[in-house]
């Protein structure tokens, strides 16, 4: 069951080529994670001014923008999000989050003006999924928050779900399962952390700010995102730190703290799980053998791979290749 219809699309001009390109790639962006639990996330910019519109079932949604604006309407309340925190442009924003009580079927809007970019994570609960998961009550603070139709509550990301939802826009490739349980166990962080904070009044201790991780200016983090793709080709494989960080234009620390703020995780941690995932798809699709998706995964001993696999995917890399 879908928590939001398809979405209508009313261009402000003919639909270009690139808008229903766009559109294409939104829709194959959204993922029903289970009944009554969907996922949505995007990296893009808007090629042209549009209205999109869709109905809203009872629920909850949440969205964490990562970085720049968005303009949405919960029936009649307009939001505005964006992650500008300074009125000095060299300045880059915060992550910013809002958590929505849907009580009734409603009207879903955004607005799309060309050249605005944004970086979110949406994710829409279910009356179904919150009973199946929570039971007849979850707790005072969310009953009382999901009986309040349009009910709005913005909270500050904590730094570890601000690295969690730039992981979904950024999912590695992975078989079509181990995708779907990535994004989903990603989710239900985020969604723990926004039903966590409707209490964050009660006494405890308050999840750490964003502000505590770097704050990347923009050509910071789009340096990242360059080195992100590039970690995923041939020409990264034999590379040291101290290489990538040359061909980052910056320097080793400095490509550590940068890289673990935006993806959650250090350089050679990605390009190893990157690497090992490789293998498993050359062994479980084209047939290689040990040695040859050891050589896949950067390891001159089958042995050493034959090691990092089974710790990594609970079974010896021979059983992979028996599956084909």
């Amino acid at each position: 069951m879908s928590v939001v219809s398809p979405l209508h699309v009313q261009p402000a001009a003919p639909p270009s080529e690139g808008m229903q390109s766009s559109l294409q790639r939104h829709l194959q962006r959204v993922r029903v994670l289970r009944p009554g639990l969907h996922l949505h996330a995007d990296d893009t910019a808007d090629v042209q001014d549009f209205t999109a519109s869709g109905d809203m079932e009872a629920g909850l949604r949440i969205v964490l923008l990562l970085e720049g604006s968005v303009d949405v309407s919960y029936g009649p309340r307009r939001v505005a999000l964006s992650s500008a925190a300074s009125q000095r442009a060299h300045e880059p924003g915060l992550p910013r989050a809002l958590l929505v009580s849907v009580a009734e079927p409603e009207r879903f809007e955004r607005r799309g003006r060309r050249g605005a970019y944004a970086r979110r994570v949406s994710v829409g609960l279910g009356g179904e999924w919150l009973e199946q998961v929570a039971g007849p009550s979850a707790s005072d603070a969310i009953d009382a928050f999901r009986r309040q139709h349009l009910a709005m509550h913005h909270w500050q990301p904590s730094a570890r779900i601000a690295a969690v939802a730039e992981q979904i826009t950024r999912a590695p490739d992975l078989s079509p399962l181990l995708l779907h349980l990535y994004l989903e166990s990603r989710a239900l962080e985020l969604v723990g952390e926004a039903l966590g904070s409707l209490s964050q009044h009660a006494p405890g201790p308050a999840p750490a700010p964003a502000a505590a991780t770097p704050r990347l200016l923009p050509h910071e983090h789009q340096r990242m995102r360059a080195l992100h793709a590039f970690l995923q080709t041939d020409g990264a494989m034999d590379m040291s730190l101290d290489a990538l960080a040359r061909q980052a234009g910056t320097n080793a620390n400095t490509l550590q703290r940068h890289f673990r703020a935006v993806y959650g995780t250090t350089v050679f941690d990605f390009v190893r799980e990157h690497r090992l995932q490789r293998a498993r798809h050359a062994l479980e699709q084209d047939g290689l053998t040990v040695g040859q998706a050891a050589l896949v995964a950067g390891y001159n001993s089958a042995a050493n791979f034959a090691t990092a696999y089974r710790k990594r995917f609970g079974m010896p890399p021979k059983l992979a290749r028996g599956r084909i």
